[in-house]
C-alpha cells in the first residue's frame, strides 16, 4: 500500500490579516466545531496529523481578500515555503470580459493553477451568463482551470458546462465536492451528463456539508467511479471544514476504505492529483 496522499482541496485561514467575511463577519456558517475550523495551522500540522504522508496539497480560495485575492496567493508563498503546492485563485466567472482580463492578470503568481467562483444555489445562474464561456476560454489560454462548485442535480446548469466543456476542449474543469450530491436521482443523471467530457474531472470532498449516510456516500463513490473511471476522480479533504464532523486522518481512512485496490487508492489519494495539479 502506498502511504503517500497529495490532498487537492485544502484551505488555511490567515484571520489576523485577511477579510474572510464569510467566517468572521456578522453571519458565520452554523457549523459544529467552527473555532476548531478557525484554528490556525501550518502546513507541517496538517502532515503531523495524519499517518498518511502529505506530499503536496491544493489550496483553494477562502475569501482572504476577494477585491484583491492576489494577496492571499503571496501569504501562501510564506505559509506553505515548506510544502509542494499549487493555488486556486478567486476570479468572479461572469464578469465582463475586460473586467475578468484584468483581474486575471492581477493573479499572476507562479503557484496558480485555477479559478473558483462559488455558484451554488441559485447563484448557479451565473454559469449560464453569456460572458462565461468568453471568459473560460480565457482561463483555457492561460492553461488555467476552472473549478465548478455548483449541485449536479441543478440539470440546467450541467447542461450548460456540458456545452461548455464541448466547446472548449482545451479547458480543464474541475468539479468540486463530488457535485453536492442532495438529489440523488437527478445528481446520477449530471454526473451521466458530464462525465461524458473528457476535459472534465471530480473531487471526493465535501460530505460533511451534506446530509448523506455512510452507505449513501458509497453509493455515490460507486456511480462516479462507474462513469468518470479511475483517471478523473481525485479524493480531497476540504480541511478544516471536514472536522464538522470528523479528524483529518479519520477522513483519509474512510476514503483508502473505498478502493478495492491499491491501484485504485494511488491513483484516487495521488496519481489523479499529481496529474491535474502538478504539485
Amino acid at each position: 500500500m502506498s502511504t503517500n496522499i497529495i490532498d487537492p482541496h485544502v484551505h488555511f485561514f490567515n484571520l489576523l490579516d485577511g477579510q474572510y467575511t464569510w467566517l468572521q463577519g456578522s453571519n458565520p456558517p452554523a457549523w459544529p466545531n467552527l473555532e476548531k475550523i478557525k484554528r490556525p495551522i501550518s502546513a507541517q500540522q496538517l502532515a503531523n496529523s495524519t499517518d498518511f504522508k502529505l506530499k503536496g496539497l491544493v489550496h483553494i480560495e477562502a475569501g482572504f481578500d476577494n477585491s484583491a485575492p492576489i494577496k492571499e496567493l503571496n501569504w501562501l508563498s510564506k505559509h506553505l515555503s515548506e510544502m509542494p503546492f499549487k493555488a486556486i485563485s478567486f476570479n468572479q466567472i461572469d464578469a465582463p470580459a475586460e473586467q475578468f482580463s484584468n483581474a486575471l492578470n492581477a493573479l499572476a503568481h507562479s503557484s496558480l493553477c485555477g479559478i473558483r467562483d462559488i455558484t451554488e444555489g441559485d447563484d448557479a445562474v451565473r454559469l449560464k451568463s453569456p460572458s462565461c464561456i468568453h471568459n473560460l476560454d480565457l482561463l483555457a489560454a492561460n492553461k488555467l482551470h476552472f473549478e465548478a462548485q455548483f449541485e449536479l442535480h441543478n440539470i440546467s446548469v450541467a447542461n450548460h458546462i456540458a456545452h461548455c466543456a464541448k466547446q472548449l476542449p482545451h479547458l480543464q474543469i474541475i468539479l468540486n465536492h463530488a457535485g453536492l450530491p442532495d438529489d440523488l436521482i437527478s445528481w446520477q443523471k449530471g454526473v451521466e451528463l458530464l462525465a461524458q467530457y473528457s476535459n472534465i474531472a471530480i473531487k471526493f470532498s465535501g460530505f460533511e456539508l451534506l446530509d448523506l449516510t455512510q452507505a449513501q456516500q458509497e453509493t455515490c463513490f460507486k456511480w462516479l467511479l462507474k462513469h468518470f473511471g479511475e483517471q478523473r476522480i481525485m479524493f480531497a479533504s476540504n480541511f478544516p471544514v471536514c472536522q464538522i464532523n470528523t479528524h483529518y486522518n479519520a477522513l483519509w481512512h474512510q476514503h483508502y476504505a473505498l478502493c478495492n485496490s491499491h491501484s485504485l487508492w494511488h491513483k484516487l489519494s495521488y496519481a489523479n492529483a499529481k496529474h491535474y495539479y502538478q504539485v
